[in-house]
This record gives C-alpha cells, structure tokens and sequence, in this order.
C-alpha cells in the first residue's frame, strides 16, 4: 500500500523563508584606488658649516692655532641669539716629504655648524667669522623637522580627500554607492634636498666685505593615500 504524505501550508511557508534567508546577499564590490596629494612649502631653517684650516711646520702648532681660532668663532656665534652651534670633526695630519713637497708641514682644520631660523642675522655672522679666517664649506635653506611634519599632515589629509572623492565618482559610475576603506596605506616623501652654496675655500680679505647671500626656495612635500574601497549595491 502506498502512503501519501502531506505539506500543510505553514510548513511550505517556513521552508521558503529557510531557502531565502540561505541564498546569498549581493556581493560587494572591491576597488583599488591610489591618489597622491603635493603641498609646498618655503625653507624655514638656514643652515651652515665653517672650517678652520691651518698648516703648521708641527703637529702642536697646528692644534694651538686651530683651538684659538674655534674658541674665537665660538664665542662670536654663541652672541648672536637665535643660532645653534656646534663644532664638527677635528683632524690633523702630516704633508709629506715628498719630492714636491719640501719640507714636511702639518694640516689640521675643525668644523662649526651653525642653523638659525633668521636668516639675516646667520648671514651677517658668517660674513664675520669669514673675516674672523674660517672658510664656508656649506650654506642653505632647508625645512626644519617641524615644518616638515606639518607639511606631511597637510598633503596626507588632501592625498585622503582626493581618495573619498575618486571613490565616489567611481561609485556613482558604476552605480553602486561607497560603503568603506579597507587596508589603507599611507606613505609620504621626504622633502628634496636643496642644492647649497658652495663657498670660497679662502676667507673674505676685505673688512667692508658684505656677508654671503642664501636665496631659499620652495620645497614640495607629497604624501599617496592607497587603499581598497568597498562599494555596496545601492
């Protein structure tokens, strides 16, 4: 005997609900967006390096006059307010003899580095340290770490900005609507190197003599906003 068996309604309702509720949603949709932000900024920090250079028939003569000359420099630069100062490197060596160079005679030179915000003021106390025997190796404007960070933050929020509106286009194109980031990577340049002014390896010789001149210009700072946009059925 066959048996026949019967589906109330209730029951064809729930597996209906069952069968809806398993089937999959709309998937959403992954792009890939990068966008790359550039502000620019002027230099705020001058910066540079002086030596002293002496040639002595000794060793001790050479020391003794580089000591006096730095402690000289450092004193004059230590008067102006606003600089930072510090010494570099301090080297001594033998020349010689060789069949040019007759007698043998030692070299010594030591290094000051100085950086100011002011620009006016660190250019007059170089032009005096010049007259003073040091030799400018180095000079010029640079972004201090400060300036940069601000810089930074600033192309970051734009490269950001930039990123929102392209995924929105990108949205509205494909008629979707934006839903979120994900793994977003943020990256940033360092500013450029400005190319510094390479001065006479001999010290001013004339007392009226005007300081050197730094003419600074501006560096471009870019940060890249990359990230994977989620887009959603609208």
């Amino acid at each position: 005997m066959m048996s026949l068996s019967l589906v109330r309604p209730w029951s064809l309702l729930l597996i209906a609900g069952v069968a809806l509720a398993a089937a999959p949603a709309h998937a959403e949709t992954l792009l890939r967006l990068s966008e790359t932000a550039t502000v620019m900024e002027h230099p705020d920090e001058l910066d540079a390096t002086l030596r002293v250079d002496v040639t002595a028939p000794n060793p001790a003569q050479a020391q003794r006059q580089v000591n006096a000359t730095m402690e000289a420099a450092l004193a004059t630069a230590k008067a102006v307010s606003g600089v930072t100062v510090s010494t570099g490197g301090y080297f001594v060596w033998r020349v010689g003899p060789t069949a040019s160079v007759v007698p043998e005679h030692w070299q010594a030179n030591q290094s000051l580095e100085l950086t100011s915000h002011d620009g006016a003021a660190l250019l007059k106390l170089v032009g005096d340290l010049q007259q003073k025997g040091l030799a400018v190796g180095q000079l010029g404007w640079r972004l201090s770490e400060a300036a940069t960070r601000t810089a930074r933050a600033e192309a970051t929020r734009k490269a950001i900005a930039a990123l929102r509106g392209r995924a929105e286009e990108a949205a509205a194109l494909l008629d979707l609507r934006f839903g979120s980031f994900k793994e977003v990577n943020l990256d940033s340049t360092r500013p450029q190197p400005i190319p510094r002014m390479m001065a006479m390896a001999a010290p001013v010789a004339s007392a009226s003599a005007s300081p050197p001149s730094a003419e600074a210009t501006d560096v471009s700072i870019s940060a890249t906003a990359e990230a994977d946009v989620v887009l959603l059925p609208k």
